[in-house]
């Protein structure tokens, strides 16, 4: 009596059964970082609000955009005092 093609099968059972588990282990394993992370993130955001960072939430508050020109202490390039000017060297510093 030879039962070895009986127990082929059995084999191949057992083998989708652990790709199962393991499958099973690492969604858990990410349900479990996703549960921490969201923990901390709601944390921070609560010592956040307790420190009154969220007070201004209304409307931002943005910085005046930079200038495009010329301004007080940057001349135009050619004048003196700017780039390849009469007034100085043309290497900076």
């Amino acid at each position: 009596m030879n039962n070895a093609p009986d127990l082929y099968g059995v084999g191949i059972g057992i083998a989708v059964v652990v790709f199962v588990v393991y499958l099973a282990l690492i969604a858990f394993m990410l349900w479990i970082t996703y549960l921490i992370i969201r923990a901390a993130v709601t944390s921070g955001i609560m010592r956040a609000s307790e420190r009154g960072a969220f007070r201004s939430m209304g409307a931002p508050q943005y910085p005046a955009p930079p200038s495009m020109g010329a301004g007080p202490g940057h001349p135009e390039p050619g004048q003196p005092g700017g780039p390849r000017g009469s007034g100085g060297s043309s290497y900076p510093g």
